[in-house]
């Protein structure tokens, strides 16, 4: 089954660069100044929207991640490549980011000694690979500042230091779609002497965590926290249905407690930017419609940037409810 995908408004990346040959990098504070950003595009008319399931599905033979290998007349080695088991990578599609969580590969991409780096070569051999495999370009642009400069961070840069190019240069994003995952590839180059890519797969199938009963969830309720298990497919919202059990228990655990009202946290991976809080906040809000479509009245839930509830100031006025706080975790 393939998962819908979620807009990040205030997510952003290919903010950083890496050295090329022996071309320095600027340094760390001056990243946003290597070049005039591109003027932001006018608002559009209608919110932008992206799903996954319109891209076509490719069966074109693969071999093993990462898939994809550095053009003929370049290379790269062990210094400037990593590979991440599980991480997070916010991929632009040309009028959003998609918050993409998987294995992911990142590499800079050097040119043979007696070769002269080419732009335009790069770019043609990565896009005719893609393509081979059945790829699909949803972008080829500079990305506006508004939706960069909030994650022009040490950490973020540091990260992805292999896989990244400078803010003033374009960002091409490719995605291929298969029935048993999704590949998607963030290609860039920076000044005429180097490139760069992040690799991600992510499955589109996830498995559920060991679930948790409902006299469990109403034990750990009783003592103020209550961890629930739910696996969201890769940067969406949308609650899967092998998790409709867990959110039921937890509709029996709050039935059994009428006076008790939630705080409900999502999560969204390790990455700790606007972009993780705003999935993490979008999929606690699921969670929130889910339990009110089994009945829990819609005042006892909120989420954790929802305010508090007010205190009655009137005399002899009942005291606030007792609120417990409900994790939303992969695994228990």
């Amino acid at each position: 089954m393939i998962s819908r995908t979620v807009l990040l408004a205030s997510v952003a990346a290919c903010l950083a660069m890496t050295a090329c040959g022996d071309a320095p990098a600027p340094p760390e504070a001056s990243r946003a100044e290597a070049a005039a950003p591109a003027p932001d595009a006018p608002e559009a008319a209608a919110p932008p929207s992206f799903d996954i399931a319109e891209i076509p599905v490719s069966d074109a033979p693969l071999g093993d991640f990462p898939y994809f290998s550095v053009p003929e007349g370049y290379y790269t080695n062990e210094q400037f490549s990593s590979t991440i088991e599980a991480g997070r990578f916010p991929m632009w599609v040309g009028d959003m980011f998609i918050a993409v969580e998987g294995r992911i590969h990142q590499a800079n991409i050097r040119v043979d000694d007696g070769k002269s780096f080419s732009t335009l070569e790069v770019e043609e051999k990565v896009r005719d690979a893609i393509a081979g495999a059945g790829g699909v370009e949803l972008s080829n642009m500079v990305i506006p500042k508004s939706h960069t400069q909030d994650v022009l961070t040490r950490a973020f840069t540091q990260e992805f230091s292999n896989g990244l190019c400078w803010p003033s240069e374009p960002v091409r994003t490719y995605v291929v779609h298969r029935t048993d995952k999704d590949i998607w590839v963030h290609a860039c180059t920076y000044g005429g002497i180097g490139a760069a890519w992040v690799i991600v797969e992510t499955a589109t199938s996830v498995a559920m965590p060991e679930p948790v009963d409902a006299a469990t969830l109403g034990a750990q309720l009783d003592d103020g926290e209550a961890r629930l298990p739910i696996a969201f497919p890769s940067a969406s919202t949308a609650l899967p249905d092998n998790a409709q059990s867990q959110v039921a228990a937890l509709a029996s655990a709050l039935e059994a407690r009428p006076a008790l009202r939630l705080e409900i946290l999502g999560y969204a991976g390790a990455m700790g930017d606007a972009a993780a809080d705003a999935l993490s906040k979008d999929r606690a809000r699921a969670v929130i419609d889910a339990l009110e479509s089994l009945g829990i009245a819609g005042e006892r839930l909120r989420g954790a940037d929802a305010p508090e509830p007010e205190a009655s100031q009137e005399e002899g006025a009942a005291p606030a409810p007792e609120t417990a706080r409900v994790i939303l975790v992969r695994s228990p």
